[in-house]
């Protein structure tokens, strides 16, 4: 969302990386308020609505020039050895964002940031990978200096898979993620395998576990089962280090 040429703002902290290439590593979050999805089972309802932020925060988000959050970026992460960000929501891709965010990638970019946006996969990316190309540059921790996609793809127990841009999943290229989040449901496997996996992606394929309505064991197996897809399992690391529902993490 934005207003009078600002963000609006859910927070801004410093934890570590739970998921993807930077899991476990001390990372600046920003996570944007806003979404044009509505999983049932989304972990940030927070960024629904002012009144659902309200009441877990104790007040509502923040409107925020692109160089008031570089700015509170910047003091966050003082003293840590590299620069890791993550841009997430919410929805940090919507279209009333995007000049914005444009704004925010490019400084942090040119600024050496390691940047992860979490988006999903109801954005289209054409913009975006070509405004960011594959990172080319390297950092001595082994992080990518630019912009990575990590895509959150929707599966039908989402009731929202409807929605996701299948041409995104050719957009994507090494540098950039696919994260799957499964439940029971035959038609979530039916359609990781079918839609994801096969879909010839170059970017890296997560499987992640919808905690209290998967088999946990099915995704280590599925992984074992099918070697030629290279699926990587992953578990939210903040939610194990921390009270699931703690926010700030």
């Amino acid at each position: 969302m934005v207003k009078d040429n600002k963000l609006y703002v859910s927070e801004i902290f410093k934890s570590i990386d739970g998921e993807g290439f930077h899991a476990g590593q001390v990372t600046v979050f920003v996570r944007l308020f806003g979404c044009n999805l509505r999983c049932p089972w989304c972990d940030t309802k927070t960024t629904w609505t002012g009144e659902a932020h309200k009441r877990v925060y104790g007040h509502r988000p923040t409107w925020m020039t692109v160089q008031e959050i570089i700015d509170k970026v910047e003091e966050l992460e003082q003293n840590i050895p590299f620069k890791s960000i993550c841009l997430t929501g919410g929805e940090p891709l919507m279209e009333e964002n995007k000049e914005l965010v444009d704004q925010l990638c490019w400084t942090l970019m040119t600024k050496g940031y390691a940047i992860n946006v979490e988006t999903n996969g109801a954005i289209d990316y054409a913009y975006w990978k070509e405004r960011y190309p594959r990172p080319a540059c390297i950092d001595k921790y082994g992080n990518r200096v630019g912009l990575s996609l990590v895509t959150d793809w929707k599966l039908p127990s989402s009731k929202m898979s409807d929605k996701m841009i299948s041409s995104n999943l050719n957009i994507l290229d090494e540098t950039d993620l696919i994260k799957c989040v499964i439940s029971d449901d035959p038609e979530d496997w039916t359609a990781f395998e079918e839609q994801v996996c096969k879909s010839g992606t170059k970017a890296k394929i997560y499987l992640s576990p919808c905690f209290g309505q998967v088999t946990m064991h099915k995704i280590p197996e599925f992984i074992i089962a099918h070697p030629e897809y290279n699926v990587t399992a992953q578990i939210q690391l903040h939610k194990i280090f921390w009270n699931p529902n703690r926010v700030g993490v």
